[in-house]
């Protein structure tokens, strides 16, 4: 054993046995404490889990309840929107008659005023035109 090779061969196994002694005791140290966090860790990850999971059933349960009331609202909600369409064609009728009667009305209160202007102007019908009938200074000329 006295080669050169055979003494290298041996230098350079005692060189990787003390570089890699430590480094496997190390990973052995890691790995202990990484199966003690996880040992801890995964009962309350059980815990959490189960908690998500009763979570997840309640908002399922409270998703179906309000999907029956909405069913049972319904008809309710139909009503209402048939309800605001009519409002809404009632709403479209009413400015329509109003803006008719905002064109035509003012020319028939002028008709039936003129119309009724010319009735008294007629002759026979009183004293003259725009002479009223009636008591004058306070006093009726028919009884003095």
């Amino acid at each position: 054993m006295s080669d050169p090779v055979s003494i290298l061969s041996v230098v350079l196994f005692a060189l990787l046995a003390g570089a890699v002694i430590p480094v496997l005791y190390q990973l052995y140290h890691v790995l202990r404490k990484a199966r003690a966090v996880l040992d801890s860790a995964g009962p309350r990850l059980d815990r959490a889990l189960d908690r998500l999971a009763d979570a997840a059933d309640s908002l399922n349960g409270l998703g179906t309840t309000l999907e029956a009331r909405a069913h049972s609202l319904r008809p309710l909600l139909e009503a209402t929107s048939t309800l605001g369409h009519l409002l809404g064609r009632t709403g479209r009728w009413v400015a329509t008659a109003v803006t008719i009667g905002g064109s035509v009305g003012p020319a028939v209160a002028a008709g039936l005023r003129a119309f009724f202007s010319r009735a008294d102007d007629r002759p026979g019908s009183g004293d003259g035109p725009g002479l009223r009938r009636g008591p004058v200074n306070g006093h009726d000329d028919q009884h003095q």
